[in-house]
């Protein structure tokens, strides 16, 4: 966190097929605090190990839909105007509906 209040957040992007085919599954150790998905808008959190959060992003990255402590084994409904996802661990990062992210270097 800057003294300006912005959140400085470092994520991993989901950018083959295979890292967007597992993104979180079978782990319990991540190496990094987040996972950024492009073009999706569906998430499900079959043979995932752990409770995570999810944020759906559109096209200027706003904030659309968010989903915490997402447990193993739920299917999501579908967010439609979704461009982005974030699977994220932090539980002290909160993001509100129509907040923007900055997003830099995608």
């Amino acid at each position: 966190m800057l003294s300006n209040g912005t959140l400085v957040f470092e994520a991993n992007v989901a950018d083959s097929f295979l890292t967007k085919l597992t993104g979180i599954m079978f782990k319990r150790n991540f190496p990094y605090r987040a996972l950024l998905f492009r073009d999706c808008f569906w998430i499900h959190s079959f043979f995932c190990l752990v409770n995570f959060h999810i944020v759906f992003l559109d096209k200027n990255f706003n904030v659309i839909r968010t989903f915490y402590n997402v447990s193993p084994n739920k299917i999501l409904p579908p967010v439609f105007n979704s461009k982005y996802v974030i699977e994220f661990f932090d539980e002290n990062i909160k993001f509100s509906i129509g907040e923007k992210l900055i997003v830099r270097d995608l």
